[in-house]
């Protein structure tokens, strides 16, 4: 993997928390003032890539931002982060940010990073891909509440099953026998795939480059949620109500970096391929520029940061609604704060951006 990746000791144990200045040589005998800050991503995902063309491009040096990305590994420790004022923004579930303001946190959601929902359902081969036949499988999953856990159960109750349990972990085809139930196997988010190819379940839910890694290793994709649900809001960026309070201009120079990117990207998409191909440089570099550029394709790869109410209907309203999720039917107004998004859409076209 690229550098940059840092652990949540090395994080704690270094300068790069939630806003500090450094200073970075300019033209001629001038020094920049750059101010360091840390971006906490709950996993690390080829749908992430907006973050990861922002640092490669060098958009955040031009908004005089010098980033360091940290690999949470978990959406709960990478929010847990900005709250403790150890990262300066957060990316992940748009869930989350709400769960934490029902127990009294101040964060909001300041924009989307992806745009559709972005795991499918990889299979062995044969599964069929109408879920009424899946009775007596398994399928592995991120830890719940997540969004992805969700998209898996709302596929189960339009297929006809019933929720089998109080988790929501077992559902059974209505009227049928227990060991008709499709079963979800909860584990660390990331490692899906590896629990496939274990053999620890029939089905998993995996985000890029898992899908296209186990695709290569002879999986098939038997649902693409981005195709089954549309525009969707997936995930978000988030910050404490006090950074946009006492540091807008660093949440600005944030938003508009990342805008550059996503400008960028759909400008340039074999230039936003090329980054994820050096961040991914273990795997296949044919399979992982196909993935990227699909991921642009599809829309997951958004046009800018500003989050539609429909895409936030579709999943807080319709998604979350449906299954029972504890950030089911959120307020819009009260967990998004558009304002730098919406002024970095503005301002920033594709005429801008190299």
């Amino acid at each position: 993997m690229a550098n940059l990746i840092l652990n949540r000791r090395q994080v704690l144990s270094g300068a790069a928390g939630f806003a500090t200045l450094g200073f970075a040589a300019g033209r001629g005998a001038l020094a920049t003032a750059m101010v360091k800050i840390t971006a906490a991503e709950a996993v690390e995902t080829m749908y992430y890539l907006p973050l990861y063309v922002a640092k490669a491009k060098g958009f955040f040096e031009q908004e005089g931002l010098d980033v360091t990305i940290y690999n949470a590994q978990q959406r709960t420790i990478a929010l847990r982060a900005v709250i403790a004022k150890d990262a300066f923004s957060y990316n992940g579930d748009p869930a989350e940010p709400a769960l934490a303001q029902q127990k009294g946190e101040n964060v909001k959601n300041i924009g989307v990073l992806v745009n559709r929902a972005a795991q499918v359902v990889l299979g062995k081969p044969g599964i069929s891909k109408d879920a009424k036949t899946w009775v007596g499988h398994t399928i592995i999953v991120p830890r719940p509440p997540h969004t992805a856990v969700s998209l898996i159960q709302m596929t189960l109750i339009d297929a006809g099953y019933e929720k089998g349990d109080a988790d929501g972990m077992v559902w059974k085809p209505k009227g049928g026998k227990a060991d008709d139930a499709v079963r979800l196997i909860p584990v660390i988010a990331g490692s899906e795939l590896s629990a496939l190819m274990a053999g620890q379940a029939d089905l998993a839910l995996t985000n890029e480059p898992g899908t296209s890694n186990g695709v290569a290793a002879g999986m098939e994709i038997i649902v693409s949620f981005a195709e089954q649900f549309g525009p969707f809001f997936f995930t978000s960026f988030a910050v404490l109500g006090e950074t946009i309070e006492k540091q807008p201009d660093q949440v600005q120079a944030f938003a508009n970096a990342i805008t550059k990117a996503m400008v960028y990207g759909h400008k340039n998409p074999e230039g936003a391929a090329e980054v994820a191909v050096a961040r991914y440089a273990d795997s296949d570099p044919k399979i992982m520029k196909a993935a990227a550029e699909r991921i642009i394709a599809q829309g997951a790869y958004p046009e800018n940061l500003v989050v539609s109410r429909a895409s936030y209907d579709n999943n807080f309203t319709r998604l979350l609604t449906a299954t029972g999720h504890p950030a089911a039917g959120y307020p819009f107004d009260k967990l998004m704060d558009l304002s730098f998004a919406e002024k970095a859409a503005k301002a920033i076209k594709p005429g801008d951006v190299g």
